[in-house]
């Protein structure tokens, strides 16, 4: 059984992308195997990690010459002659914006069964009010061209799915399910990290994140300047790239900060990162239920969140909800009272509230063996 996956890209530098990736390895040995359709060209390295878990990528170019409207008629033309063409019963959308309702709707008229829209997000990650207002219009559509809905959670279903469909529960929430095993915490391995960056006892603050606007990097710096007035040999280690690197860069230049924050870039094994870290804080203006949030309680590690993020990430006794509106001083207040504190086994507590990977892939496997009926 094959499934074919429409993403922008092959690049594994969001959630809900290593989300699928882990989930497609656990699934490929029930005969499940993951396929990927793509508007941006995948790197050899990207190429050569999918086919080596027997996937498929295709590649469909957009076409940028033009404007909004012209560009998605040519890419919707290009979807329903790639869908016809191709032979697949299931595909997937796992996104946050409208506009994969029309991509759905060219599979429908294409003749594909089974049509997923999955939200991973509460919110559309761009500046653009405009674009903003056309996905939820166009959100609309889902009725039409999905057959089911899958959300990280309700507030995910409530940003992206038709009224209809979020208000009679017509979805299923499908939990971010991670690999615990990896998670657990190891003394060899946090040494090992710190040493490579010259940290020994040091309290160290942490963000695994894209640099985007929804993840506040901005605010996250203000935080941390106020926890080195009290804890003036604090580290700051920042997990991932972005558009908005530089710019919080200069500021961390401004701050006078350099030899306290560590930009790390993109890394495969976050799961040791974490464990490196002293206390894991996410400020984002919002989010669908982010992995991230999941890993770093499996961590053991005290966790400060935005009450702009739902309350449904809040599965283990680490984590403490912080308000976008308090002031940076607020937080750091928060934050420091947590250092030297040793790390807390929760991981119980996880695999109580279905946040195993395991039990995500069961369900799935359910989902796609009963649909293949």
């Amino acid at each position: 059984m094959r499934v074919l996956h429409i993403f922008t890209n092959s690049h594994l530098t969001n959630g809900a992308s290593v989300f699928e990736y882990r989930i497609s390895q656990k699934l490929k040995k029930c005969g499940i195997f993951f396929d990927y359709l793509v508007t941006e060209p995948p790197t050899a390295e990207e190429r050569e990690r999918y086919e080596n878990e027997q996937s498929i990528i295709y590649e469909l170019p957009i076409d940028n010459k033009h404007g909004l409207l012209v560009r998605e008629i040519k890419i919707n033309i290009q979807y329903y002659k790639f869908f016809k063409k191709n032979d697949y019963d299931f595909v997937y959308a796992d996104t946050e914006n409208g506009l994969r309702a029309i991509h759905l709707l060219m599979a429908r008229f294409a003749g594909v069964k089974v049509r997923v829209v999955h939200s991973h997000n509460s919110c559309l990650q761009t500046s653009s009010k405009t674009s903003r207002i056309l996905s939820r219009l166009l959100r609309h559509v889902f009725w039409f061209s999905a057959t089911d809905y899958f959300a990280c959670s309700d507030l995910a279903a409530e940003w992206l799915f038709p009224r209809k469909v979020y208000k009679k529960h017509l979805y299923k929430i499908l939990k971010n399910g991670i690999d615990l095993s990896q998670f657990t915490y190891n003394e060899e391995v946090r040494k090992s990290i710190r040493d490579c960056y010259g940290i020994r006892n040091e309290f160290v603050v942490g963000n695994v994140g894209r640099f985007m606007p929804q993840k506040n990097h901005s605010f996250l710096i203000d935080i941390f300047v106020e926890i080195l007035k009290v804890v003036p040999d604090a580290r700051l280690m920042l997990i991932g790239t972005g558009p908005l690197e530089d710019e919080i860069k200069a500021k961390v230049e401004e701050n006078k900060i350099e030899d306290y924050v560590i930009f790390v870039g993109n890394v495969s094994n976050v799961n040791e990162y974490l464990q490196a870290m002293d206390v894991y804080l996410m400020p984002s203006l919002f989010e669908g239920l982010p992995i991230t949030g999941i890993e770093a309680q499996a961590s053991g590690l005290p966790c400060f969140f935005s009450d702009s993020i739902t309350d449904e990430l809040s599965i283990t006794s680490l984590v403490h909800h912080c308000a976008l509106e308090a002031s940076s001083v607020k937080w750091a207040e928060a934050i420091v009272k947590y250092r030297g504190l040793g790390r807390k086994n929760v991981k119980n507590e996880i695999t109580k509230a279905g946040y195993s990977i395991n039990a995500t892939v069961d369900e799935l496997r359910r989902f796609y063996f009963e649909k293949n009926k």
